[in-house]
C-alpha cells in the first residue's frame, strides 16, 4: 500500500514539475516576442546614421553626444553612431577625405573647410570631391596663434617684430601649416621674413621659450597652458585678412543630400536640440563625453567642461547651424590667394543650404 501512495505521489510530482516547465516556457515565449516587438518598436525601425568626426570625441562634438545621450537622435527616428577621428596609431583621420572614400560614412564634422576646399579645388571636374557643407556649428574657427601677454606681441603686424638681441620673434608651427604664407601675403613680405620654427601639436615650445609664438588651438593647447599658470594672450587667425572660417563644418555626400535629405533634416533637428542642451546645462554635457559612445571614461570632465563653455559663445544661439556666405566666399579666394588649390570654388559649389532652410 505504501508503495502505491509512494509511485502516485511520484507521478504527482512529475506532473507538477512538467506544469511548472511549461509555465516557464510559456513566459519565456511571452518574453522573447514581447522583446521582438520591443525591438521593432524602437532599433529596428531606427534608421542607422554613421557620423565620421575630425578629432578625438571630445568636448567640441558636445552637441553630438548630448543628442545621442538624451535620445533626441532615437526621438526622430536615427540610430547615430559617431565614429571619432584625428590620430589613429600611424595615421590621422580626416573627416572630410573619410566621407569621399567610404560608402558607410553618412555625415563628417570637420574642424575647418580646407580638406573641402582642398577637394573641390581642382581643375579636373572628374577629380572633385562630390561632397558638400550643409552646416556649420562655431562661427570662428579656434586655429590661432599664443604669446606670453608680456611679449609686447599684440596683433599680427607684430610677427616680425624684432627681440632686443636683434633677432626675429620665434614662430612656432607644426610642419603641415600653410599659414605662413597666408602671414606673409597678409602683411606684404616674404615667409623667410618670418623667423619659423617647426613644433609639435602640444603646448610645450611655448612653455619652455622655445618659441615667442605658438600656432595651436585654444580648444587644446590653452588648456594646457592655463594649467601651467600661463599668462597669455590669443591671437585669431581670423585676423588675417580673409582667413576667418567656420568650424565643426556639418559635411554630406550630394548623393546623400538628393536622397535622404528627410534623414539629414532629422539629424540637424536632433542635433540643434543638443548643442541647446549644452548651452542650458554645460556640466551635463561634459559628464555625457565620458559615455562610451562618446569619448569615454578616460576623457577628463574637467577639461571637456573647461573647452565646452569655451566654446559655447562660438555657437550661434539664434540660429545654430548657420553658415555665413561671404565667410566661405572669403576663405575660398584666401586660400586660392596662397596657391593651395587650383581654382577658389564659388558658395554653391562648396555649400548646400536645403538642410538649413529646411530647418528654419
Amino acid at each position: 500500500m505504501e508503495s502505491k501512495e509512494r509511485a502516485m505521489a511520484g507521478k504527482l510530482n512529475k506532473r507538477v514539475v512538467l506544469l511548472i516547465l511549461l509555465v516557464v516556457a510559456m513566459v519565456i515565449g511571452y518574453l522573447a516576442v514581447a522583446s521582438r516587438g520591443d525591438e521593432a518598436q524602437s532599433g529596428r525601425k531606427l534608421e542607422k546614421v554613421r557620423v565620421q568626426a575630425g578629432w578625438l570625441l571630445n568636448g567640441e562634438f558636445a552637441q553630438v553626444c548630448t543628442a545621442i545621450n538624451r535620445g533626441f537622435y532615437k526621438d526622430e527616428g536615427l540610430d547615430v553612431e559617431l565614429i571619432p577621428g584625428g590620430p589613429s596609431g600611424a595615421n590621422f583621420i580626416v573627416a572630410t577625405n573619410a566621407l569621399a572614400q567610404d560608402d558607410s560614412i553618412d555625415i563628417a564634422i570637420d574642424g575647418d573647410i580646407i580638406p573641402l576646399l582642398r577637394g573641390k579645388g581642382v581643375e579636373d571636374e572628374s577629380k572633385q570631391l562630390k561632397l558638400k557643407a550643409f552646416a556649420a556649428f562655431w562661427k570662428e574657427n579656434p586655429y590661432g596663434f599664443f604669446v606670453r601677454k608680456d611679449s609686447g606681441i599684440n596683433s599680427i603686424e607684430d610677427f616680425t617684430k624684432k627681440k632686443s638681441d636683434g633677432s626675429t620673434v620665434k614662430l612656432g608651427l607644426t610642419a603641415d601649416a600653410v599659414v605662413q604664407d597666408a602671414i606673409a601675403k597678409d602683411q606684404e613680405i616674404s615667409v623667410d621674413d618670418l623667423n619659423i620654427v617647426r613644433v609639435g601639436f602640444d603646448a610645450t615650445p611655448l612653455l619652455t621659450n622655445e618659441v615667442d609664438i605658438l600656432g595651436g588651438y585654444w580648444t587644446t593647447q590653452a588648456y594646457e597652458l592655463e594649467k601651467a599658470n600661463l599668462d597669455y594672450k590669443f591671437i585669431s587667425s581670423g585676423e588675417i585678412s580673409g582667413f576667418d572660417q567656420p568650424s565643426m563644418v556639418a559635411i554630406a555626400s550630394e548623393k546623400t543630400l538628393k536622397n535622404r535629405s528627410e534623414m539629414l533634416n532629422k539629424w540637424m533637428k536632433a542635433t540643434v536640440k543638443g548643442a541647446e542642451g549644452v548651452i542650458d546645462n554645460p556640466e551635463l554635457a561634459a559628464k555625457e563625453i565620458r559615455d562610451k559612445r562618446c569619448g569615454g571614461p578616460l576623457f577628463d570632465e574637467k577639461q571637456e567642461l573647461w573647452m565646452i563653455k569655451k566654446s559655447i559663445p562660438l555657437l550661434k544661439q539664434d540660429r545654430i547651424g548657420q553658415i555665413n556666405k561671404k565667410q566661405i566666399e572669403n576663405f575660398s579666394k584666401a586660400y586660392y590667394g596662397i596657391d593651395q588649390i587650383e581654382r577658389a570654388p564659388a558658395f554653391n559649389e562648396l555649400v548646400d543650404m536645403s538642410v538649413l532652410n529646411s530647418n528654419r
